[in-house]
């Protein structure tokens, strides 16, 4: 009876373990497969975000106040004043619900509350979050940064063309 009851715990325990450290792509969060705590999310433009890393905040979709990012304090939440864009936060708890990600963060300095992240997509997508993902403008400007490199001579033939070729796959 106790190996019984010992072999049941160890299996619900490994099962528990298994199914907290989940990974998510955007398309899985819209078809609904999963749900509930995980480790990683890969977004719709592919960007990778695991519990752990830092985000910077963008500016706010409507100048004055975030849409998408929120103060926690606990019993309720307060909309996040623009004089935090450009903060950086680190990633406590990433939760799928609803068809949507939600994202923990750490308070950013100076603030009183941590944030919470009421769509990741929506503050991609706005600019309320900083992706480490180039623009198709972005990577054009610094195409053309590494084309005066090499008209300067600063770089060589072979550099330019490296970049360029890394570079194009941002341009449309």
């Amino acid at each position: 009876m106790k190996n019984l009851i010992l072999l049941s715990l160890t299996f619900f325990l490994t099962i528990n373990v298994a199914l907290a450290q989940k990974n998510a792509t955007y398309n899985d969060v819209i078809t609904k497969k999963v749900k509930g705590v995980i480790d990683t999310y890969i977004s719709k433009n592919g960007e990778e975000f695991n519990v752990g890393d830092t985000l910077t905040l963008g500016s706010a979709f409507r100048n004055e106040q975030f849409d998408y990012i929120q103060q926690n304090a606990g019993i309720a939440v307060y909309p996040l004043p623009n004089t935090a864009s450009g903060s950086i936060v680190t990633i406590k708890k990433i939760t799928v619900r609803s068809k949507t990600t939600l994202v923990s963060t750490t308070k950013p300095q100076g603030f009183v509350y941590a944030l919470w992240i009421i769509n990741l997509e929506g503050a991609i997508e706005n600019g309320e979050i900083k992706s480490n993902i180039l623009t198709s403008d972005e990577a054009l400007e610094e195409l053309k940064k590494w084309k005066s490199k090499l008209d300067l001579e600063l770089i060589t033939k072979e550099e330019y063309e490296a970049k360029k070729k890394e570079l194009a796959n941002y341009i449309n």
